[in-house]
């Protein structure tokens, strides 16, 4: 390996975002090669964002590891926890060093580069929006606060009515018997006959 290329491992940390499906990355097996290795990294994925490569070779997932575990098992070991994976990886020219100097690849290794997907996705420029429900109580809210409230001019109303109630069919005369009657009126002397007050009464 040259000078200029340092061997490095890298601790994966690839977590879930909600605007993207899956953590974008294919696993897959190599003939003739024991273990799993990347295959195809989405790009602009979780996984392209934590520095996982294509053709890296996975050590360890979530510090277990599965370098005699078969597809299936490495695949369940990844789903284990949810929405977030830890992935030690190593690219081919490192693996090759490390074994070319006898030194076992794991976790415990010194000078391991931890690398970890950013909470949100760069393309996320997500401003939140009130939910409708809100948005429709703020805007009756302001609609009830522009809302002028409507008043009832009760004086009005009551001179009205009395117009109404005081609308009588009489004659001068009658109208001044009635006052008379009113100013005279005797509980012990009531000098109107049944009639007289029948058609009083119709006409109030």
């Amino acid at each position: 390996m040259s000078e200029d290329k340092t061997p490095v491992v890298r601790l994966c940390h690839i977590l879930k975002w909600t605007d993207f499906d899956g953590y974008g990355f294919n696993l897959h097996g190599e003939k003739g090669k024991t273990g799993q290795y990347i295959g195809k990294v989405d790009e602009g994925s979780p996984a392209e964002a934590a520095g996982l490569k294509e053709g890296d070779h996975i050590i360890e997932v979530n510090s277990v590891n599965i370098c005699n575990e078969n597809h299936n098992q490495v695949v369940q070991r990844i789903k284990a926890v949810p929405d977030e994976t830890k992935l030690l990886v190593v690219d081919a020219a490192s693996e090759e060093y490390f074994k070319s100097n006898n030194i076992t690849i794991s976790s415990s290794l010194p000078d391991i580069v931890h690398l970890r997907t950013p909470a949100t996705s760069g393309n996320s420029n997500h401003v939140e929006k009130p939910s409708s429900e809100e948005s429709n109580n703020s805007t009756n809210q302001s609609l009830t606060n522009n809302t002028p409230t409507p008043t009832t001019n009760t004086n009005n109303t009551t001179n009205h009515e009395n117009q109404n109630n005081l609308n009588l069919n009489m004659s001068a005369k009658e109208l001044r018997a009635k006052l008379a009657s009113r100013k005279k009126y005797d509980p012990k002397k009531d000098y109107l006959d049944i009639k007289k007050k029948y058609d009083i009464v119709q006409k109030l």
